[in-house]
């Protein structure tokens, strides 16, 4: 038994079908059906139980829990040993929202690469929920988001809050309406405003609905979008009032000349979430670094 044929068996669980594992890992699925064979043989139990549906033994549903354990202590193994090597020259794979990355990444990157230049960093711009999913897989290293519930598999520090705001133009509201909402933030003024949200894939979507519930606001949405910048311009065109995190209005602040913004009293956290590994590489603790000097100072 050897790592690879671990990693044969774990793609062909990940994948629940031996044609699928076997085009994921680039070989003929007669070679795989070979290695999965090869194995039950050494083992002397049969793993999977091919009908009436492909699944688990129990004993194949042992041996998984083997192969995820040898595959973690293996991947441990080399980032240490990479390590050692003294020149860091490996892939750092960072998950984060489209918007914060245009906001963040640019100079987290830039100052990890005063310590550590031969190391390449690959960008997930994807969902939070996504993000999440990506991280405990281990298809990426660390990630940037707001993470409700860790579990023990994963390991996070809040770098920093974001505070919500409301976006709107003058003329959605009379003079006498904006004024009383600057004085008291009573949303309740925007029942029969239309609204342009992001979607419920988006931590500013979930945050912007949670909000309007509050004030028992069902929004009459007249656009709807995962991209902070489309759904800022679609606010500057009079389509609707946008409640987003305030560190957009920051990045966006050239565009918003015309608009109203008002600070809500919502916040959340945004934190560096990493998998709890055996062995952190360097790359993975510098960029940290990086972060609590670049963003929390």
């Amino acid at each position: 038994m050897n790592i690879l044929q671990m990693t044969y068996f774990i793609a062909v669980v990940e994948h629940q079908n031996i044609s699928r594992a076997a085009q994921s890992l680039f070989i003929t699925q007669q070679t795989l059906s070979a290695h999965v064979a090869a194995m039950e043989k050494e083992l002397g139990t049969c793993l999977f139980e091919r009908r009436p549906k492909f699944r688990l033994t129990r004993s194949g549903e042992r041996f998984y829990q083997y192969c995820l354990r040898f595959r973690e202590l293996n991947y441990a193994m080399e980032r240490e040993f990479c390590d050692m090597k003294g020149e860091i020259s490996d892939i750092l794979h960072v998950g984060i929202s489209q918007t914060r990355s245009q906001i963040l990444m640019p100079d987290l990157i830039q100052e990890m690469r005063k310590e550590l230049p031969f190391v390449q960093v690959r960008i997930a711009e994807q969902t939070n929920d996504v993000l999440i999913e990506k991280l405990l897989k281990g298809d990426i290293d660390l990630m940037i988001g707001n993470i409700p519930d860790a579990g023990p598999k994963i390991r996070q520090e809040v770098l920093y809050r974001e505070s919500m705001v409301l976006v709107l133009t003058e003329g959605l509201l009379t003079k006498e309406q904006l004024a009383g909402l600057r004085s008291s933030t009573d949303l309740r003024v925007l029942a029969d405003l239309p609204f342009v949200m992001n979607t419920q894939n988006d931590i500013a979507g979930r945050i912007g609905s949670e909000i309007l519930e509050a004030y028992h606001i069902v929004p009459r949405v007249a656009a709807m979008s995962d991209s902070a910048e489309t759904c800022l311009r679609m606010c500057q065109n009079g389509l609707g009032a946008y409640i987003c995190p305030d560190i957009y209005v920051r990045f966006y602040r050239e565009r918003l000349q015309d608009l109203v913004i008002i600070p809500l009293d919502f916040s959340y956290p945004i934190c560096l979430a990493r998998r709890n590994d055996l062995y952190e590489k360097t790359s993975v603790l510098t960029f940290r670094k990086c972060c609590f000097k670049r963003v929390v100072e």
